[in-house]
């Protein structure tokens, strides 16, 4: 039978019968599908004699009792060139560690032979590299032609697949997603679950073991054992495509398994009814469910989306107020503690707990189609995409192009090497410093994808470079002794020409589109995973981690993107430009005299003809009014620091308070306010005036707490942190008092008065009082240092602004 299913997640299985890869999925119709790929792992070795390697490796694995499917000759590229290979198949995934390690010994520089020079791909996830072979683009349709088998999965059709072919097609399927999240409480000495919700489409619960008067959403159950029995059950019966949490990796799930655990729970929620395991990811252990996506959308704020958002604090209240408009139901611990113990206000507990489940849901409406095109481009699947880091989005999408272009994707460097080379470094972009004070018509400039643009534009990749056919006339970086070559493409400016110029006809094709369409929003993601994937390759360069490291590429880029930068600014100023500021790779102007826009128009025009192959220079925006802020003219290091005010009245904030996490709330509302007085209302004085006001109220604790409270991530286990910072003490208290403290955990804490050093005075939230905070701290250490950040660049003073 021919079947199309939307491929939604993948793994294997080791059977009597042989090894087989699990494809999940679901069909156009709504049915839920299994289908079974046989399939064998491999890695390739590069011999210095190859008949001679073929019989050493046979010899050795003779005497190690393991045998191997077969040993072929086949031809790959290694830095470009065309060499001959042995190609190992295995059995098993483990079997392609084992076999490597066994076969090592025949390096000369071992001690062994020497008919083998080097290993390759030995290390690569077995999954995902079949994802590569078949050039399966992530989750996409998929025509499957095979047999029908009977399973006892939780599926609708299950298949042994004979053909398997890729579709092109941009729909998604009606996915059943369903988001989830949990309410614990200290009981008896133990962290106990004691409310979880769900939501999902037209459809919303509460489980609680605790008895209110309740809306008929909530279920109260009698114990914490059969809470997580109904947590269990409604999984199963809702059967979802997708769960999502909103730090469920390092929390909910954990909680969840802890309970099930010490409560003798099964927590069977997988389609293969297996029990729920955690397999690493990065820095993490995610809960990992066969054939059910589990989206912890926190990741990949984290990872991908943070740099995009204002808010430097990723709480889920922060983020959905900032992406959704909308706020988690104000509910302090103390009161939740309270409402528990006493019993009271528990109605409000249940909708606090599911507006949370609520919240994630709506996230995953707007992010899922994202990821689903970062998911394509990368050609692996949204469990593993959504929990990727900027540089492993470039190494799979690198490596998923190495294996399309025959290519050997290099091994990943050991930690020996790792170390070596965090120890090197290179001299960054170019920061004109600005020019203080306030400026008014400002145009922003920067240039198009720059660094990308610059690695295709000169070729810059580690096989090109100072290569011996070019050393008169190839691409010559200014101020360095390196050059790439011009006759032969090097693999990566290849893949990122093909990025750039994929991005390009797509961005043509959207302007063409209607912007209510579904095209139209799947050309924008695909658009923006593209860009993602571009700008981050020059950072891989110089990851000291990268399979595809070069010190000398990471130089060469940032040595051109200086020069470029500055023969821009350079040509800016002969055309009667001021340059107010230079950053890496934008400019901000303003004209001596006329008209900006028409002055910008044509220097655009005049100076994109000048630049080599893709560089391009672009609008960014026009402002009326800006502030910049010089390094040293206020405490603090940040090399971005300015905030512009547009046509439409709307602030652009960069590196300033407002933007930052270590400052309380109110600390950046005072910040904010004084920039509308200065840039808006053109009135100083108002400004001074405001900012008296705010420090007499802190005096009179005629303040909210809340608005006081600092945030830190714990960004390692407590134990290794060697300064002790305020966040860290806080934490530490937050343990002492029985609660569950990890990495990746957001501490919020206040100041309180009293001995000691501000660490030591740093408090939970949880257990102050506004009486206690430390008003002296928040007057001379949060409101007045992010008042005058601004204000001192004018001429005010800290004394201008006590009384």
């Amino acid at each position: 039978m021919k079947i199309r299913f939307f491929l939604l997640d993948i793994d294997y299985i080791t059977e009597k019968k042989g090894l087989k890869i699990r494809l999940w999925g679901k069909t156009a119709d709504g049915k839920n599908v299994v289908v079974f790929v046989q399939s064998n792992p491999y890695f390739f070795v590069f011999p210095k004699d190859i008949k001679k390697a073929q019989k050493d490796i046979e010899e050795i694995l003779k005497g190690k009792n393991i045998s191997v499917k077969g040993i072929e000759k086949i031809e790959k590229k290694l830095n470009g060139e065309l060499k001959e290979f042995l190609k190992i198949t295995c059995f098993l995934p483990q079997h392609t560690q084992k076999i490597r390690d066994f076969i090592k010994v025949l390096e000369k520089n071992r001690g062994g032979t020497g008919s083998i020079i080097e290993e390759y791909e030995y290390s690569i996830n077995f999954y995902r590299r079949f994802l590569m072979d078949k050039r399966i683009d992530g989750n996409c349709w998929l025509e499957i032609e095979g047999e029908k088998l009977n399973t006892n999965y939780k599926v609708d059709l299950a298949l042994n697949a004979k053909k398997i072919k890729v579709l092109e097609d941009i729909s998604i399927p009606e996915l059943k997603i369903l988001a989830f999240d949990i309410e614990t409480s200290e009981i008896a000495g133990e962290k106990q679950i004691v409310m979880a919700s769900f939501y999902g489409k037209a459809f919303k619960k509460v489980i609680t073991d605790q008895k209110s008067d309740y809306p008929d959403w909530v279920e109260v159950v009698k114990d914490e054992k059969e809470l997580l029995q109904k947590i269990v059950k409604t999984f199963n019966e809702y059967l979802p495509d997708i769960i999502v949490t909103y730090y469920g990796d390092s929390f909910d799930f954990q909680v969840l398994m802890d309970r099930c655990q010490s409560n003798k729970v099964k927590l069977i929620v997988s389609r293969d009814k297996t029990e729920t395991k955690f397999t690493r990811r990065a820095r993490i252990s995610s809960a990992r469910l066969n054939g059910i996506v589990h989206l912890d959308i926190f990741n990949f704020i984290s990872n991908i989306l943070s740099p995009s958002l204002q808010t430097e604090v990723l709480s889920l209240d922060a983020v959905s107020s900032e992406l959704l408009g909308d706020k988690k139901i104000e509910v302090d611990y103390q009161e939740m503690l309270e409402a528990w113990r006493k019993g009271k206000n528990l109605s409000k507990l249940a909708e606090y707990c599911l507006k949370d489940a609520e919240l994630t849901y709506r996230l995953a409406e707007i992010l899922l189609p994202q990821n689903f095109e970062i998911t394509k481009t990368v050609g692996q699947i949204l469990f593993d995409v959504s929990r990727m880091t900027y540089g492993q989005l470039v190494e799979w999408y690198l490596s998923r192009k190495a294996s399309e272009k025959n290519e050997i994707i290099p091994n990943q460097p050991k930690y020996e090497q790792v170390l070596k080379r965090r120890k090197i470094t290179y001299i960054g972009g170019f920061v004109k410093e600005p020019l203080p004070g306030i400026h008014e018509k400002i145009a922003i400039l920067d240039f198009r994808s720059l660094y990308p643009s610059l690695i295709v534009s000169f070729n810059i990749s580690p096989e090109t470079l100072n290569c011996d056919c070019c050393e008169e006339n190839g691409h010559k970086v200014a101020g360095l002794n390196y050059w790439f070559c011009q006759r032969k493409e090097g693999f990566i400016p290849s893949v990122i020409k093909e990025l750039i110029e994929k991005r390009s006809q797509i961005k043509k094709k959207l302007k063409e589109t209607e912007k209510t369409s579904l095209e139209y929003k799947v050309l924008y993601n695909r658009q923006y995973a593209l860009k993602i994937i571009a700008n981050a390759t020059y950072g891989y360069f110089g990851f000291a981690g990268s399979k595809w490291y070069s010190k000398e590429c990471a130089e060469s880029c940032s040595a051109l993107g200086r020069y470029w930068i500055k023969k821009t600014i350079e040509e800016a100023e002969n055309k009667g430009f001021e340059v107010i500021y230079a950053d890496t790779d934008s400019l901000f102007l303003k004209t001596k005299d006329g008209d900006i826009k028409q002055a910008t128009e044509a220097f655009l025009d005049y100076i994109n003809e000048k630049f080599p192959g893709m560089l391009e220079l672009d609008l960014q925006g026009y402002y009326e009014t800006g502030i910049f802020i010089p390094r040293g003219a206020a405490p603090g290091t940040a090399k971005k620091r300015y905030a512009l005010i547009d046509k439409k009245g709307e602030l652009l904030i960069r590196g300033l308070e407002t933007v930052r996490r270590d400052w309380c709330n109110l600390a950046k509302e005072v910040q904010r306010k004084v920039l509308e007085f200065v840039l808006r209302d053109k009135d100083i004085e108002m400004a001074k005036q405001y900012v008296k006001e705010v420090v007499e109220n802190i005096k009179q604790k005629q303040i909210l707490l809340k608005d006081l409270i600092i945030y830190e991530e714990l960004t390692k286990p407590i134990e290794t942190y060697k300064q002790i910072g305020p966040h860290v003490m806080a934490a530490k208290k937050l343990r002492e008092r029985g609660m569950e403290v990890g990495e990746g955990m957001l501490i919020m804490f206040i100041i309180t008065k009293g001995q000691g050093s501000i660490s030591q005075r740093a408090e939970p939230v949880e257990f102050v009082s506004l009486k206690e905070i430390d008003s002296d701290y928040y007057i001379y250490h949060q409101i007045l240092p992010a008042a005058l950040r601004v204000l001192q660049v004018l001429g005010v003073s800290e004394k201008d602004l006590v009384s």
